[in-house]
């Protein structure tokens, strides 16, 4: 069943990704210190449009999300959500945040790189679902003859003082095995 099917996936994200090094930057007594957070509260970028026409990015966070099981993970995600859209979220809402997803491709964006705050490990940057720039303007009908399919960009923003570069593309990696189904 569909279902089921989101939570093996949910374990698996959990699992591999979550519960994975996250660590962040801090001095402690004046030294540079890699601090490996109790729990992952992950961020989720909301833009809520205002009334006069600009727009508002609010980054409240799912507490402990490794903890969460699929269903749990999706009550907690649609009462962030439905909060943030009705203005009732709390500084509680915004504070611990560990790392992040935000979705820059829900206004066409192809990718991004956006910026860490203090406390977190890393900001997923998800870009925009489409075909490739350079096949657009294609019709459905050649695009399925040349096997042209969407694409998304996912970017990881991370803090080069505690993660190297060569473990952001092992995360980077895990989400794509998962996305594959070639986790399980």
């Amino acid at each position: 069943s569909s279902r089921r099917r989101h939570t093996r996936y949910w374990r698996d994200w959990s699992s591999d990704v979550c519960s994975s090094d996250l660590v962040y930057y801090e001095e402690v007594e004046g030294k540079p210190a890699a601090i490996t957070p109790a729990n992952i509260n992950f961020g989720l970028a909301i833009d809520i449009p205002k009334p006069d026409g600009t727009r508002a990015l609010l980054v409240p966070n799912i507490k402990k999300a490794q903890r969460l099981n699929f269903a749990e993970y999706l009550n907690a995600y649609e009462d962030l959500v439905k909060r943030a859209r009705d203005n009732k979220l709390t500084a509680e809402d915004f504070a611990g945040t560990t790392a992040s997803l935000t979705n820059p491709g829900g206004i066409g964006t192809v990718h991004s790189v956006p910026r860490l705050t203090k406390g977190q490990g890393c900001i997923i940057g998800a870009g925009a679902l489409d075909y490739p720039a350079e096949f657009q303007g294609m019709s459905e009908e050649h695009l399925a003859k040349l096997g042209v399919s969407k694409v998304i960009t996912l970017t990881s923003t991370y803090d080069h003082r505690v993660i190297q570069g060569a473990g952001s593309g092992e995360f980077l990696r895990i989400i794509n095995e998962l996305l594959l189904g070639e986790r399980g």
